[in-house]
Formats: C-alpha cells, structure tokens, sequence
C-alpha cells in the first residue's frame, strides 16, 4: 500500500474505503528512539482511513502516540479514541 488510494479494510473503524499509512511510532520521534532492539517497532504500522488518521493525531501528540499508544490494540483501547472510531464507522465514504 503506497498511498491513500489505495482501498481496503481500515484497521480502526473497520470501513472498505481508501487507506492511509500510520506510524505506530511517528516518524518524527524516529532519531530520539534508535536503538537496535526497538528498530522493529520503528517500522510498524498500520493501514487507516483518512478520517481516523486524522482524529488519532488531532487527539495526541506524537510523544503521547509514540510512549502510549504505539499498537493497535492501544489505540482501540482507548476510550476518546474508540469514540472516534465509532463515529466514523457510521459515516459514509465519501466523509473523508
């Protein structure tokens, strides 16, 4: 997947709609965590429509997104995120 037109399932609110690609670790907190047991972590992410990409970085900072919330799991677990989600699941496509 190499850009946002690119369709699929997002990973957040579950919709068939076009994809972008989130850093579980954003990229600008890259330099501040090398290390070589954290590499694979530097490369994880994951596949969200543009509406929920929006929301998890309107909602946090990229320190906050990098230190908790750096698997799906953490993010769908969170309560202000999940709300997000919910109502972007309900949206139509074109909402984006």
């Amino acid at each position: 997947m190499q850009n946002s037109k690119t369709l699929g399932i997002c990973a957040t609110c579950s919709r068939h709609t076009a994809l972008t690609k989130h850093h579980l670790i954003p990229k600008k907190r890259h330099k501040k965590m090398k290390n070589s047991s954290i590499n694979e972590l530097l490369d994880a992410v994951i596949y969200v429509c543009r509406t929920c990409h929006n929301g998890i970085h309107d909602l946090y900072d990229e320190h906050t997104l990098s230190k908790e919330f750096n698997t799906l799991e953490k993010l769908c677990a969170d309560e202000r995120l999940r709300k997000h989600f919910m109502w972007v699941s309900k949206c139509k496509k074109g909402v984006q």
